[in-house]
């Protein structure tokens, strides 16, 4: 029997970091084909950078696309901030960003995902300012 416990554990674990793997890959696809396309790199050049199908990129590439992500079900807030070290370990300003997206928690025996939000931004619209055109006769 304490074969069966120490084995469940680690598949408990196992499906824990593949969970929060499979998040934080679609996420960070999603964000190098932005980074490429906005420094004017072609669909082709940017499948050849990332080691992905044109087709994969091509289906981000579209201006407005929201890919639907993968909720890491059986993840945690440990297994993420984990994931986000290994993954950012090569970028100090992104690695400093410890925020986690999701939130975990057991409702009558059943893991409840939560995702959420930065914030709310609220925006201001101005008045525009009137301008007197140039008095002209003077010149």
């Amino acid at each position: 029997m304490p074969e069966l416990i120490s084995s469940a554990e680690a598949f408990r674990k196992a499906r824990e970091r593949a969970s929060v793997a499979a998040a934080f890959e679609a996420n960070t696809l999603h964000m190098a084909v932005f980074d490429a396309r906005e420094a004017g790199m072609s669909v082709r050049e940017t499948a050849a950078a990332l080691s992905v199908p044109k087709t994969t990129v091509a289906r981000h590439w579209r201006e407005g696309h929201h890919c639907v992500q993968p909720v890491p079900v059986w993840g945690s807030v440990a297994a993420w901030r984990e994931a986000h070290a290994a993954v950012w370990a090569h970028e100090p300003r992104e690695l400093a960003d410890d925020w986690v997206p999701y939130a975990w928690g057991v409702e009558a025996d059943q893991t409840v995902v939560t995702s959420k939000s930065r914030g709310l931004a609220q925006l201001r619209r101005e008045e525009p300012v009137a301008v007197d055109p140039p008095d002209e006769s003077a010149t």
